[in-house]
């Protein structure tokens, strides 16, 4: 497979998912099932309603979030296609990717968080207590389904 390096291209996995990528000149040796991607980003298309009707936005997220790697290796196999983007969307995704370089992407507070022991010990005990009520009004819903014996 012959690849033009550094030059922005978009990927179409067979998932469906679009990428936004370069893809590195330096690449595991052959025989390989697998490419390394530099800086990945999905493509989502976010619908827009407006006066004129509906259109379609487009995002760049990071395809792989809460890691700091550049070099992203996926199967070829997982590849449906892979085309040049143009001028004025390779111009874009530069300016995101330094962007997203100078950003630190925060972690959610759950994860952040070091708990201790016995914080880890509420939070496992409110966890089991959810689970309990769950229980409760799933046997509550399945009795008030539950076909009436009355005669009539």
């Amino acid at each position: 497979m012959t690849i033009q390096p550094l030059i922005t291209k978009i990927i179409k996995l067979v998932s469906g998912e679009e990428l936004c990528c370069t893809i590195p000149t330096q690449q595991l040796k052959e025989p390989s099932n697998l490419l390394r991607l530099q800086s990945p980003m999905l493509i989502k298309y976010v619908p827009q309603i407006s006066e004129i009707g509906v259109s379609d936005y487009i995002a760049l997220v990071k395809w792989i979030s809460f890691t700091n790697d550049e070099i992203v290796t996926i199967p070829k196999d997982k590849i449906l296609t892979i085309c040049n983007a143009s001028n004025a969307f390779d111009k874009r995704y530069h300016i995101l990717v330094k962007s997203a370089k100078l950003m630190q992407q925060p972690l959610p507070d759950y994860i952040e968080k070091d708990l201790d022991d016995s914080e880890l010990d509420k939070l496992i005990e409110d966890i089991k207590e959810k689970d309990r009520l769950k229980k409760k009004l799933k046997d509550f819903v399945d009795l008030a389904e539950m076909p009436s014996k009355k005669l009539h």
